[in-house]
């Protein structure tokens, strides 16, 4: 993962809680009242799914937060929100690694609104930000096929 002073770039956990400011400003915008992949720990809402519970085996209505694992399951926790906000004509904004280079990230793209994030995203609140690209996929909203940016170095500087 590459974060603090000892680098020896390699993650032991997958385990990444989104930084509060972030989800804040999301939620005054959603209002979230699910999170479909927490653990109770790091859970962002009243109601959630833990791994025990397995959210890609439940029903998702409402408006959803989804900070799913970085790992080889990601296209299965962004296929399952566009089908639940289809389905239960939910809300779902996901924040995950940009992967314009998959067919998956293809095959959806059209069908939510992209939210660039400019500057390193720091889960867990750590100092440093991770290295990777960040976008937020939200799906069930009329701006469906449209891209914008989100400035997250201004964010994190906000009191």
């Amino acid at each position: 993962m590459g974060i603090g002073k000892n680098n020896d770039f390699k993650s032991k956990s997958i385990v990444y809680s989104t930084p509060k400011k972030l989800f804040d400003i999301l939620n005054n915008e959603f209002n979230f009242d699910l999170d479909v992949c927490a653990l109770p720990e790091n859970t962002k809402c009243y109601k959630y799914f833990t791994e025990e519970i397995n959210g890609l085996n439940q029903d998702w209505t409402g408006h959803c937060w989804m900070n799913p694992p970085f790992n080889k399951e990601l296209k299965k926790w962004v296929l399952k929100a566009k089908s639940e906000s289809q389905k239960h004509n939910s809300i779902v904004c996901c924040l995950v690694p940009f992967r314009g280079n998959t067919i998956w990230f293809r095959d959806v793209c059209m069908d939510c609104e992209i939210r660039f994030i400019i500057g390193e995203v720091n889960f867990n609140d750590l100092e440093r930000g991770l290295w990777l690209p960040m976008c937020l996929m939200i799906f069930g909203t009329v701006k469906k096929g449209q891209f914008s940016y989100i400035d997250y170095k201004a964010i994190r500087k906000s009191p």
